[in-house]
């Protein structure tokens, strides 16, 4: 008894999902035929070409009204978003370097960071000849030697 009951319930349930796939089954068959006409389709490319140039002609006035009061358009503002995007990976790069710095300062012992990282070059120049008062170049003074 009580399957006749949930089939009773059920009835409408299933009758409206019946209506529902022959609907969309009918409606499938039609758009298909229509979409197939060369007429149609046509039309149809006008009509969005139209479409699409009045978009463009709604832009450029909005676009010309937003400048007048001194407001920013949407590409002003898409603009700004992709500067500020690069401007976040630059300061991201900039974090991930700074952190690798950081570690390698902290793996160093205190003796290795104290130490100059690249070894003291050599001095290649003599110093250049004193003058006295008048402009001209000293007397070298003759090396001593101690014996």
């Amino acid at each position: 008894m009580s399957d006749d009951r949930s089939d009773r319930l059920l009835e409408p349930m299933r009758m409206w999902r019946e209506w529902y796939q022959k609907s969309e089954k009918q409606w499938s068959e039609m758009l298909t035929e229509v979409m197939a006409d060369e007429k149609f389709g046509k039309g149809f490319g006008h009509l969005f070409q139209e479409w699409l140039h009045a978009q463009h002609m709604i832009s450029e006035l909005i676009g010309q009204q937003l400048a007048a009061f001194n407001m920013p358009s949407r590409a002003d503002i898409l603009d700004v978003r992709d500067r500020l995007g690069e401007v976040e990976d630059g300061l991201g790069q900039l974090a991930a370097e700074i952190a690798q710095l950081r570690r390698a300062i902290a793996s160093r012992t205190p003796a290795e960071a104290l130490a100059p990282d690249r070894p003291q070059l050599k001095r290649t120049r003599k110093p250049a000849a004193k003058t006295n008062a008048t402009g001209e170049a000293a007397p070298a003074k003759e090396p001593t030697t101690r014996h």
